[in-house]
């Protein structure tokens, strides 16, 4: 009776620990699932984990070089940071061309698993997220030997003559280009003429289809680019790049209010024209001065 009353505690105990071990790692597992939902929502735009640099900094082993508390307050607001003289902060700013990251707005416990997910990714006990691929065309040909036609094709895209297969908004519509023969773009969003030099081909690619911004997510959520699209477009900035080393900015307010009057004078005078030859007095007017003399 004795060995079976132990049997019993002994298997009551073993479930308790495999409650306890199941509660445990379910709670773990959805803590990493929950940090990879965010990082690819939020972060794989401008980072990779052990794939290099992107648009911003590797982050694989980042806790080797930076501290929780220090990463809770960079992601939350990272210009604080650097207005505050941060060291660090200020190094990571300048070294990543001055480009600004978006302040998040996540809660620390929504960052705390996106920290998980990174320490499960830096440890090899999972794959390392591979944002991109190499950026060809369907045909296999690489930027680098993009040539006019190319380069064409992206400009039309860019300008909106040439409609974007899932009916996306032309770039132009919040983007400008400065360059030759190219208008005036949208003052909604940046000037994207030296895009291609500060972010290379895949942060381009990389934003182009996994937007941190949330205006450019609402437009192509629904409406995604093609890859031969991101193509054209990526060899169009990088030679927009290329060229604009070579030109002048265009003072566009100036030109605006020359053109402005240059058309009101134009106006005035199409205007004249085609009232010279009105009647300058009533109808009644040789009546009028007929029945003078007659008095």
């Amino acid at each position: 009776m004795k060995v079976l009353k132990n049997l019993f505690y002994k298997i009551k105990l073993s479930y308790i620990l495999l409650a306890i071990a199941i509660i445990y790692f379910s709670e773990f597992s959805y803590t990493q699932y929950q940090g990879e939902t965010i990082f690819k929502k939020t972060c794989i735009a401008c980072h990779t984990i052990g794939r290099g640099r992107l648009v911003g900094p590797d982050l694989k082993d980042i806790f080797d070089r930076r501290s929780e508390e220090w990463i809770l307050s960079f992601v939350k607001s990272s210009q604080s940071m650097i207005k505050s003289g941060d060291p660090d902060a200020v190094a990571i700013f300048n070294e990543y061309n001055k480009l600004v990251m978006l302040d998040q707005n996540l809660t620390d416990d929504q960052i705390k698993d996106i920290m998980l997910y990174i320490k499960q990714q830096s440890s090899g006990s999972g794959q390392t997220i591979a944002l991109t691929e190499d950026i060809k065309s369907s045909t296999g040909m690489t930027i680098d030997e993009a040539g006019e036609n190319e380069v064409s094709a992206g400009r039309n895209l860019f300008l909106g003559k040439v409609r974007l297969n899932n009916g996306g908004p032309a770039c132009i519509s919040c983007h400008n280009v400065t360059g030759e023969n190219l208008i005036a773009g949208g003052l909604l969003a940046m000037d994207i003429t030296n895009t291609y030099s500060r972010l290379n081909a895949p942060g381009v690619y990389s934003i182009m289809f996994s937007s941190p911004f949330p205006v450019m997510n609402a437009a192509y959520n629904n409406n995604k680019i093609t890859k031969d699209e991101a193509f054209y477009l990526i060899a169009f900035l990088k030679q927009a790049d290329i060229n604009s080393a070579n030109q002048q900015p265009v003072n566009y307010q100036s030109n605006f209010i020359l053109m402005g009057l240059i058309g009101t004078v134009i106006l005035f005078g199409i205007y004249g024209g085609i009232w010279w030859n009105r009647k300058r007095k009533p109808v009644n007017d040789k009546i009028f001065k007929r029945q003078l003399k007659t008095y």
